[in-house]
């Protein structure tokens, strides 16, 4: 349950001032300053729409507030949907209550709006606001019982785009983006008659950087061996079995077509390594539109970089739970194959699935999953956008990127606006590191004392 962002002044006062977005300290001062304060009952904030249920949950314990003075900042529509609520009793759908129950405090409380106030700089008018509304009589109605008991969310409330994971571990990656989707998944009906999660998006780049891949124990544990690589061979065999409706070698090696396409992209890179051209599609508008099985990888692109040779699969579908390790596994040594022909390592293997799913028949295996190797999303991975060193110079703390190879890249002042952009493009653990690590850095300053990076 999350605590109310409430200071409570004079209990005997029916006034009680709401400041959305603003530092409710702030608003506070000003009134203590313009002699007011006293005739407050309460002053909190209001982040969110969802909010609103915690502050009709006060304003049912005490019931001698009957005047809201709505007053601040609306950063986010929540003051907007609250003098809704109150001046044209509409529901909002985060309510935990219907109407009905709310009807006492809808009908006797008065909500003031002075937002337009607030944005003029006009703290007078809520100071006259105060005066006018005070009345320090017995309440007019009685303590309304509700109970704030908060539903759990069983699927994320509106459609999440643009999960990126990076990994250096195939099997991490799979407990991540199982993960990303069980916590972040929509949940919706799919075209074969069960509810699925669904998460946009999700972009798992795999940095392989001229190691061979193996499979890892874990996945050998919950996924037969031969599986992987009959996968795999079926991306380099162009023969396609009678009643089968498509094999990705087939669309690979002879689409109808395009042909080898395969052959095609080797060509490609070999004739020219700085092409951004060397992409096989794998859907066939002929069979595919009105097919009801129709590839779910459509497409594959490949590009040389210095010398590793980096591989970026596009899937329209993707099964997290049941599939993606195949897929994954298939995409990284399809990499291996295509580098090794060109004579250079495999450096990033990219996987961008645009509809990442858990079908609910596999929900439960999916979270037991993800609670057995918990300690997964835990694991150090390095992050290809470099090394952070935390420095005091001249007393201020001052913070450095440096590139994977050790060379600087760029200096930063430690203030968080200024840290901010960096912390855009970092993975987030590491972001998370350095935010920790600048906090303390700059108690340390402030104390006089020396800093060591990673001292505790």
């Amino acid at each position: 349950m999350v605590s109310k962002d409430v200071a409570f002044i004079n209990e005997r006062s029916n006034v009680a001032v709401c400041t959305l977005w603003t530092k409710k300290e702030v608003v506070l001062s000003k009134l203590e300053e313009l002699g007011v304060l006293g005739k407050v009952h309460a002053i909190g904030t209001l982040y969110t729409v969802y909010g609103i249920n915690y502050l009709l949950h006060t304003l049912a314990q005490r019931p001698q507030i009957d005047a809201l003075v709505v007053y601040g900042a609306d950063l986010s529509g929540s003051g907007e949907a609250l003098v809704e609520l109150f001046s044209k009793t509409r529901a909002l759908p985060e309510l935990l209550w219907p109407l009905g129950a709310l009807e006492p405090l809808l009908k006797g409380v008065k909500v003031v709006d002075l937002r337009s106030f607030f944005a003029r700089g006009d703290w007078h008018a809520l100071a006259e606001v105060i005066e006018a509304s005070y009345d320090p009589s017995p309440p007019k109605r009685g303590v309304l019982s509700l109970e704030l008991r908060e539903p759990s969310v069983d699927g994320w409330p509106v459609p999440v785009s643009g999960q990126a994971i990076q990994e250096t571990s195939l099997f991490r990656a799979w407990v991540k983006a199982v993960y990303s989707v069980m916590m972040f998944g929509a949940v919706k009906e799919s075209e074969y008659g069960e509810r699925q999660k669904q998460l946009l998006n999700l972009v798992v780049a795999l940095n392989v950087h001229g190691s061979e891949y193996r499979l890892e124990r874990e996945l050998l544990n919950r996924f037969r061996g031969e599986d992987f690589e009959v996968h795999f061979r079926s991306l380099l065999t162009p023969e396609k079995p009678v009643g089968v409706s498509y094999t990705y070698g087939e669309r690979l090696r002879a689409h109808p077509l395009a042909g080898d396409q395969l052959a095609w992209v080797k060509e490609r890179l070999r004739e020219a390594p700085n092409t951004r051209r060397a992409i096989a599609v794998l859907w066939d508008h002929r069979r595919d539109l009105r097919s009801s099985d129709p590839p779910c990888i459509f497409a594959v692109q490949g590009d040389v970089t210095g010398a590793f040779y980096n591989h970026t699969a596009f899937i329209r579908s993707n099964d997290v739970y049941a599939a993606w390790p195949l897929n994954a596994y298939g995409q990284v040594k399809l990499a291996e194959h295509i580098a090794a022909e060109l004579g250079v390592k495999v450096g990033v293997v990219t996987l961008i699935s645009s509809s990442a799913h858990v079908y609910e028949h596999d929900w439960q295996r999916a979270w037991e999953l993800v609670h057995e190797h918990y300690e997964a999303l835990k694991e150090f991975v390095p992050d290809p956008r470099g090394n952070v060193l935390i420095e005091i110079e001249g007393g201020d703390p001052r913070v450095e990127l440096r590139a994977p190879d050790g060379r600087p890249a760029a200096r930063f002042a430690a203030a968080y606006r200024d840290l901010k952009p960096l912390a855009s493009f970092l993975a987030p653990d590491h972001a998370f590191y350095v935010g920790w690590e600048v906090r303390r850095a700059l108690e340390r300053a402030k104390r006089g004392e020396p800093y060591v990076q990673d001292s505790e």
